[in-house]
C-alpha cells in the first residue's frame, strides 16, 4: 500500500520499560488496534537496550521501598529534586539515547508510541530522532515530572487533573488528549455472567469471589491478605494473582493446605477471565490494574500502594470516592464482610467505577495515532 510518496505499513515502534509491567500491557492493548496493512509495529523492551540499568533502577527502588518509603514520595514529589535531575538530563540522556536511536534507525522505524516516561525524554533528547512522530501515554492518574514537556506529537492522558499537570509544565494544550489508559480488548465488549465465569475457571460458581491482585510483579503482601480473609472462606473464595512473583508462589504452595478456598494463580497472560469471576478486586492501585478493573466494572479495595505514581493514584481515587483503602491486612476482612453482606453497596461501588471506565482509550489512541501519521487516509 502507497499513499503520495508513503509506503505502508509504516514501521511503529512500541516502546514500554519492561516485561511484563503495566508500560508492556498498555503497549500491546494499543497494538492490538493497529491495523497491520497501516502500521507494523515493532516492539521496544527498554530492559533489553539497557540491560544493566533496569536492573539497578528496580533493584534500587524496591531496597528504598522496603527501607525508607518516604524517601521515595519525597523524590518522587520534591520540585527541588526534579529541578537537579533537569540537569541530569540535558547532559546524560543526550548521550545515553544514542543506543535507542541507533536501534529504532536500524529498524526503520518512522514513529513511537511510548508507554513510559524514560523512553519519551530519550527521544526528545536525541538530535537523531528530532522529526520522529513520538506518542506519550500516560499510564498512571497523574502526570509526574519526568514527562518530557517538549518534543511530543500527542500526549494520551488517562483524566483532566493529569492534563492540567501537563499544561502546567509546558506541553502545549492541543496536543494533549483525554483517552483513558489502554486495556486489552479482553477487558472490553460483552461479559459473561460470573456463574459462567467462575465455572470456566474451576471456581464455585454460587460464591461470592475475591480477586488480589499484586500487578504483574505480584507485590505487596498477598499471602498476608489472604490469610486475613480466613474467617470468611467457605462463603468467600479467593483468588491470588501472583504475576512473575516466584517466592510468592512458594509461600502459597506451603500455605495451601490452611488456606481452602483460596486458588493461588501463577503468571497469566489472560487476567481478565478472574476479573469477570470476581465480584470484588483487591490490590495495588497501578494505573493499568485500575483501568482493567473500571473497564470490567468491578468494585476495587486499596491494598499496599507502592509510594510515588501508586499513592497519587490512590489520592485520585479517594477523591472520587471510586475505592476505600484498606491500610494493613487486618482491614481487609470487615471490607470485604461489608460488601459481601451488602449488595446494594456492591452494586453501588461497581456503578461509579464504570462512569469513571474508559474501556476504548487503546481504540482512541491508536485512530488518533493513525490519523496523525496518514493525514486522516488510514481510520479503523
Amino acid at each position: 500500500m502507497e499513499t503520495a510518496g508513503q509506503s505502508y505499513p509504516l514501521k511503529v515502534a512500541l516502546i514500554y520499560g519492561a516485561r511484563p509491567s503495566g508500560h508492556h500491557a498498555a503497549a500491546r492493548a494499543i497494538a492490538e488496534f493497529l491495523p497491520p496493512s497501516i502500521i507494523e509495529p515493532v516492539f521496544i523492551d527498554l530492559s533489553e537496550v539497557y540491560p544493566d540499568f533496569g536492573p539497578f533502577v528496580a533493584r534500587t527502588y524496591l531496597q528504598v521501598l522496603h527501607k525508607t518509603p518516604a524517601l521515595w514520595n519525597y523524590v518522587y514529589d520534591n520540585d527541588f529534586v526534579a529541578f537537579a535531575a533537569s540537569a541530569l538530563r540535558e547532559t546524560v540522556l543526550p548521550f545515553s539515547s544514542q543506543k535507542l536511536a541507533s536501534l529504532l534507525i536500524k529498524k526503520g522505524v518512522k514513529a513511537a508510541i511510548s508507554t513510559q516516561a524514560l523512553s519519551s525524554l530519550l527521544i526528545t533528547k536525541n538530535r537523531r530522532l528530532a522529526k520522529m512522530p513520538l506518542f506519550s501515554v500516560l499510564t498512571d492518574f497523574c502526570a509526574h515530572t519526568y514527562w518530557p514537556p517538549k518534543g511530543v506529537s500527542a500526549y494520551f492522558v488517562p483524566e483532566r487533573g493529569a492534563a492540567a499537570e501537563l499544561r502546567a509544565k509546558g506541553a502545549p494544550h492541543e496536543r494533549i488528549h483525554l483517552t483513558g489508559i489502554p486495556v486489552r480488548k479482553e477487558f472490553t465488549g460483552e461479559q459473561p455472567d460470573k456463574a459462567a465465569a467462575r465455572r470456566a475457571l474451576g471456581l464455585l460458581p454460587g460464591h461470592f469471589t475475591v480477586l488480589l491482585t499484586g500487578g504483574s510483579r505480584g507485590l505487596g503482601d498477598l499471602l498476608q491478605a489472604a490469610l486475613a480473609l480466613k474467617p470468611l472462606l467457605g462463603r468467600v473464595q479467593v483468588a491470588v494473582l501472583c504475576g512473575n512473583n516466584r517466592r510468592l508462589s512458594r509461600q502459597a504452595e506451603r500455605a495451601a493446605a490452611q488456606l481452602r478456598g483460596v486458588r493461588f494463580v501463577n503468571f497469566t497472560d489472560s487476567p481478565a477471565d478472574y476479573y469477570r469471576a470476581a465480584d470484588l478486586v483487591i490490590g495495588k492501585p497501578g494505573g493499568v490494574t485500575l483501568a482493567e478493573t473500571m473497564a470490567m466494572s468491578r468494585p476495587f479495595i486499596i491494598y499496599a500502594p507502592l509510594p510515588g505514581q501508586e499513592a497519587r493514584n490512590t489520592a485520585f481515587l479517594c477523591r472520587h470516592r471510586l475505592a476505600e483503602a484498606a491500610g494493613s491486612p487486618g482491614e481487609l476482612e470487615p471490607l470485604v464482610r461489608k460488601y459481601l453482606h451488602s449488595p446494594h453497596l456492591l452494586a453501588r461501588a461497581s456503578r461509579a467505577l464504570a462512569e469513571h471506565a474508559r474501556p476504548h482509550a487503546a481504540r482512541d489512541i491508536a485512530g488518533a495515532v493513525i490519523t496523525a501519521l496518514t493525514g486522516g487516509n488510514g481510520g479503523l
